[in-house]
């Protein structure tokens, strides 16, 4: 399936999502902008007004069955929301009463407009929404879909037609079909016009004809870019925290600051980081788990030391072009627009506000974000839309209609991927995915299902996806960011890519960390993983996050070989507690269906008569023959492991 147009990144977040890369991209982007406000004809850059509305609405034909629908963000979901009738709006989104009214109202309008492919926009008003109140004595007709209010004369042109609509829509984005990814801007030149469907695509234009850079203006944006560029050129990208940086640069927006001293937001973030990861910590159940976590964020904290000066570098360029889209913001919001502009601060009283901001579209259909994020942005953290303005749909429940497809998150997320087949899983692969939750925002453990016959124990029992999943369910009870989710996969590495890639579940602008232990070259496996990744989507380079492997008493780290040979014999309690804690043995016992072990060990193991082996079965072979089989059984997992640490190849 395609993506939603769901993220559009910030210029200056492009050296953060995409490093060097984002920064040539980033300054594409002011150079052209540069042409296309000096009057240059040749600039490829075209500029979108970003309006506020909510929710958006996917409209169009679906090209699968040829039937005109509409729907959210949700027909990108595993199981699409698809809406071809007022029945189904109800079926799919009957949990919002006021996302229904809107759908509905949207199923009965649009398809008058004769829309070809599938469109995306922004609802703005419907005839309900609709208020006239008086701007400096002037009628006004009012309508807030979202943070902004929008105000338009009665007596203008735009002000007759909305007078007369009686649903509002601005079209940004544009499909070919379900399964095409977005093209940002839209082309409603071919629509059919209707009296009581107001339309219009965000498409920026000139009525004034004042939009055009003075020669100081110019001058100050290359004099911004030439810097920036002299910057870029000392920071090595490579194993920056990016992830981290681009959400802690979210908690300085919500503060009113903006990398206004890059030696004090370097001093900021170690502290937001530090408090992040103690919070994390004390979530932990074990000592040894939160000393662990607590090293490993020891760690983490002198790697960034160790990359102090590009992390020093990379906010000074953030800045120059965050500094640098500001004057195009302002040229642009100097124009005489149609509709004023307002915010509600809470107490009642409106204030004169700026447009949401505005978005430049490449040749290619690529779309940057340019928004005042020290106005708007606050703005937008701060105000509490569904408390405030319960008439519009409470971003609960939009929510609710992203199932399993993460809409814009406030910041990028940071997760991790463990992939494994976890035969079963141990206090080593435990110790990995702890350590993992302390530097992600979320980990998921992913479990491989092998087509052919998997590990099994010594008493012939098949470990399976599920009871993995059993054990791990009970070894993360209390690491709240951690999922587990068993794959139709038999590769792990397989898996993992898929989970990563172009129809996985992971939105643009989240950072990945591939699990790997320093053992060996175990992160060397993950080679290959940038040729799958989805486009948007960062890889955080697996050696730089690869974790120290658990050691045992003995000093060789743990081995699901040897747990499986332990779960052979009935007086080994004290080595399976070492392999999966004290705490668990009873429920991981249990889940494989070997609870005997405890209760032989009780009695001084095999004393009862005819249960030498108690994980053999009930056959009827002689003791001697069970024996034989049970010894069989175990040198053939001693293989295993021989062969698993390298001493037989």
């Amino acid at each position: 399936m395609a993506k939603a147009n769901t993220h559009l990144t910030h210029l200056e977040e492009l050296v953060l999502t995409k490093g060097s890369d984002g920064y040539k991209m980033a300054r594409t982007f002011l150079v052209e902008l540069l042409k296309t406000l000096k009057g240059n004809s040749s600039s490829k850059i075209k500029t979108s007004v970003k309006w506020d509305g909510a929710p958006a609405i996917f409209a169009g034909i679906n090209p699968d069955n040829g039937k005109f629908f509409v729907g959210t963000k949700s027909i990108f979901n595993k199981v699409p929301k698809i809406n071809y009738t007022a029945e189904d709006v109800v079926k799919n989104h009957g949990h919002a009463p006021g996302l229904v009214d809107k759908l509905t109202r949207a199923l009965e309008y649009l398809p008058r407009l004769n829309i070809k492919n599938i469109m995306q926009g922004d609802f703005m008003f419907d005839d309900e929404m609709i208020e006239t109140t008086n701007v400096d004595g002037e009628p006004h007709y009012r309508f807030k879909p979202n943070t902004i209010i929008y105000a338009v004369p009665v007596d203008s042109d735009l002000g007759r037609q909305i007078g007369q609509a009686k649903f509002g829509i601005v079209f940004h984005t544009t499909y070919s079909s379900l399964d095409s990814s977005a093209s940002f801007g839209a082309d409603v030149s071919g629509l059919k016009r209707s009296p009581e469907i107001w339309f219009d695509d965000a498409y920026f234009t000139d009525d004034t004809g004042t939009v055009t850079l003075t020669d100081e203006e110019e001058g100050e944006v290359v004099r911004l870019v030439k810097e920036a560029d002299a910057v870029d050129g000392q920071i090595d990208y490579n194993n920056l925290p990016s992830a981290l940086l681009n959400i802690y640069i979210n908690t300085e927006i919500r503060s009113g600051n903006f990398l206004d001293d890059p030696m004090k937001s370097y001093d900021g973030f170690i502290n937001w980081f530090s408090e992040r990861s103690q919070k994390k910590i004390e979530k932990l159940k074990s000592d040894k788990g939160k000393q662990r976590a607590s090293d490993n964020a020891q760690q983490i904290m002198q790697s960034f030391n160790n990359k102090k000066e590009d992390i020093l570098n990379l906010f000074k360029v953030s800045r120059l072009l965050f500094e640098a889209k500001n004057i195009f913001i302002n040229k642009y919001n100097n124009a005489v627009y149609n509709t004023k502009h307002f915010i509600d601060d809470g107490s009642g009283d409106l204030v004169v506000s700026n447009p949401e901001g505005y978005v430049a579209v490449d040749h290619k259909g690529n779309g940057i974000k340019f928004v005042d994020r020290l106005e708007f942005s606050r703005a937008n953290f701060a105000i509490d839309k569904g408390a405030k303005f319960p008439s519009q749909i409470s971003e609960e429940e939009e929510d609710e209609e992203d199932e399993d497809f993460d809409i814009e998150p406030s910041a990028p997320q940071t997760i991790a991927i463990v992939p494994g087949a976890f035969k079963p899983p141990h206090k080593g692969h435990l110790d990995m995915v702890e350590a993992y939750a302390s530097m992600a925002d979320k980990v998921i453990v992913i479990i491989s299902k092998p087509t052919k016959r998997g590990r099994t124990l010594p008493n012939g029992k098949e470990i399976t996806a599920e009871d993995s999943l059993a054990i791990w369910k009970e070894l993360t009870k209390s690491l709240s960011n951690v999922e587990v989710g068993i794959s139709s996969h038999a590769s792990p590495l397989t898996a993992a890519y898929e989970y990563i890639g172009s129809d996985g579940p992971l939105p643009p602008g989240t950072k990945v960390i591939l699990g790997a232990s320093k053992k060996g070259r175990d992160a060397a496996r993950w080679a290959g993983a940038s040729k799958y990744i989805k486009d948007g989507v960062q890889l955080i380079d697996p050696q730089a996050t690869a974790v120290e492997p658990t050691l045992r008493d003995s000093g060789e780290p743990y081995s699901a070989t040897e747990f499986r040979i332990a779960l052979g014999s009935s007086d080994n309690r004290a080595e399976i507690s070492d392999f999966i804690g004290e705490e668990n043995v009873d429920a991981v016992l249990s889940i494989l269906g070997l609870s005997a072990v405890e209760e032989m060990a009780s009695m001084g193991g095999g004393s009862i008569a005819g249960s030498s082996a108690p994980f053999l079965g009930s056959g009827s072979g002689r003791p001697e023959e069970k024996t034989r089989n049970e010894n069989l059984i175990i040198a053939n997992e001693v293989m295993k492991l021989i062969i698993e640490r390298g001493i037989l190849k």
